[in-house]
């Protein structure tokens, strides 16, 4: 029996999303049709929003459907930055150094439209520094974005107080809460932001499907100018399918379950810190209960990777995005660790399909496994 311990890459699909996309299957109207099979998908597409807009702690009216967190991501960065051009604030987009490659690609493309992308420091836990922020943001702006959990880290950052700065100075705020929806509130970080990106496949819901909240009355420029749906923010005909299975795994979602998953990461956390020359990156600031990113001093972190694939537990070394990719982190690379010891880090996310047997049996694996890796290195 395997054990998955990757559930910041993607979470198993709950029972009531297969059984909300099973019934959407045979729903075969248009959404966007006014006879009775359009108004049957529309409705499935409809009670799923307001499953996501409880989620969020929005309204109904404020979710925006899209394929998936990085398209969330996207349209909530360059939208508002193109629309806070256009009323005239400064062409400017700010950002820490350890953000998703959905945020960090964002702001490279509003780079090319011509806009100064910036960077604020980071601490060596992962927060972000708020000197350094109130520099940048001097001057006014259009976008801070920054994520609510760290996809590697975990790190949590203070959204009330970084918003509350942020728009104090003129500027727009985007919070990647994909990796903290399901897991903490998100009606705090709505009602501190002006966009809110979230993914169905990381609570339990199918892949290929996303949501952006959007604060009611605020200028969101399109994806592209094609279309009516989803009040012309994101034009396209709706996947009812993925959509029906978001809103099922979103109204099972309860940050309250996540206290057993805390509970087992951190007995895991306590095992790992028990192994010689571990380091765990973002010890010292509040992290999301569930995700461990480990550092194996002198061993590779694909190499345990691998090891531990074969002996049948999943993990990774970072995003799904970048796998394939030879760079180190660059997450790790801001927080000031060389390349080489970026490369020694393993990131272990648990969710709530673990066990307290699942994680002795990986403690259990890691000693040897680890002592091999440092040998061959």
């Amino acid at each position: 029996m395997r054990i998955y311990l990757d559930h910041n890459a993607t979470t198993p699909l709950v029972a009531p999303a297969r059984a909300a996309m099973t019934a959407a299957l045979d729903v075969g109207g248009n959404p966007s049709s006014i006879h009775a099979e359009g108004r049957s998908a529309r409705d499935r597409i409809e009670v799923a929003r307001h499953h996501i807009a409880a989620l969020v702690g929005g309204a109904t009216d404020e979710i925006v459907f899209t394929s998936g967190g990085t398209e969330a991501d996207c349209l909530g960065v360059v939208g508002l930055a193109r629309a806070a051009r256009r009323a005239g604030r400064p062409a400017r987009v700010l950002l820490p150094p350890i953000e998703h490659p959905a945020v960090t690609g964002a702001a490279r493309a509003l780079a090319d439209d011509g806009f100064a992308v910036e960077t604020v420091g980071v601490d060596a836990d992962g927060r972000i520094d708020p000197d350094d922020l109130a520099r940048r943001l001097a001057g006014g702006g259009a976008v801070l974005a920054f994520a609510a959990a760290n996809h590697e880290l975990g790190t949590v950052q203070d959204v009330a107080a970084l918003a509350a700065a942020a728009h104090a100075a003129g500027w727009l705020v985007h919070v990647d809460a994909v990796q903290a929806a399901g897991k903490q509130p998100l009606a705090p970080v709505a009602a501190a932001a002006d966009t809110v990106a979230v993914s169905a496949h990381k609570l339990g819901g199918p892949k290929g499907v996303g949501a952006l909240w959007v604060r009611r009355g605020t200028d969101l420029a399109p994806a592209w100018p094609a279309g009516h749906q989803e009040r012309e923010r994101r034009p396209g005909t709706e996947n009812v399918v993925g959509i029906a299975g978001f809103g099922a795994a979103a109204a099972e979602a309860d940050p309250s379950r996540f206290a057993a998953v805390a509970g087992l990461a951190a007995h895991l956390e306590a095992g790992l810190s028990g192994l010689d020359d571990v380091v765990i990156h973002g010890r010292g600031a509040p992290r999301v209960g569930n995700t461990i990113n480990a550092r194996f001093v002198g061993a590779l972190g694909e190499a345990i990777v691998i090891a531990l694939d074969l002996a049948g537990v999943a993990t990774s070394t970072g995003a799904a995005c970048t796998s394939g990719s030879v760079a180190p982190s660059p997450v790790l690379l801001a927080l000031g660790l060389t390349p080489d010891e970026a490369r020694e880090a393993v990131r272990f996310s648990l969710g709530v399909s673990n066990t307290p047997e699942e994680i002795d049996r990986v403690l259990s694996l890691l000693p040897p496994i680890v002592k091999r890796a440092r040998r061959h290195r």
